[in-house]
């Protein structure tokens, strides 16, 4: 009997927790072209003329702790540090549900392995680069160093420096 609870637990939290596990390699950077007559590359220039900003958190209907705050985390910082590019349209911020239907032209391009925080970055070329960041989920557990980091970041892909941080 104990065998048996054991094993359904188990089977419940893999099936529970799966957005929270991601198998995608260290790649934090990718080039997407936006028009099929564009050549798909890997390359990525160092500095661009940014037009617009996409922040999107990726998410499961169910969200474990960390997958909430870092959400939560990312929202604050963007309110409280760029309510001017986001009512003028210069960056949106979202929260995607990867699991809706209505949400799957997004995870196609975006392409995130579970619960992330993705940038594109548009700009004046017609090409989208899109970023999984990892460096927030380190920095779940502070607030403050979450806000300051992404704000690098943020500030950092307005300027259109694509490098990692």
């Amino acid at each position: 009997m104990k065998k048996i609870l054991v094993a359904l637990l188990l089977i419940s939290t893999l099936l529970i927790f799966p957005a929270c596990v991601s198998n995608k390699a260290d790649q934090q950077t990718t080039y997407t072209p936006t028009t099929p007559t564009q050549q798909t590359t890997n390359t990525v220039p160092e500095k661009v003329n940014v037009l617009k900003l996409e922040i999107l958190h990726f998410h499961p209907k169910v969200q474990c702790y960390s997958c909430k705050t870092l959400g939560e985390y990312a929202e604050e910082t963007m309110k409280k540090y760029y309510s001017k590019e986001l009512s003028n349209g210069r960056i949106t911020f979202r929260h995607v549900n990867y699991e809706l239907p209505e949400n799957q032209e997004l995870v196609l391009l975006y392409r995130p392995p579970g619960s992330a925080l993705c940038i594109g970055v548009y700009d004046d070329q017609g090409h989208l680069y899109i970023e999984e960041n990892y460096g927030v989920w380190y920095r779940i557990e502070n607030k403050d160093n979450f806000m300051s980091y992404m704000k690098q970041l943020v500030d950092m892909r307005l300027k259109g420096d694509l490098s990692k941080i």
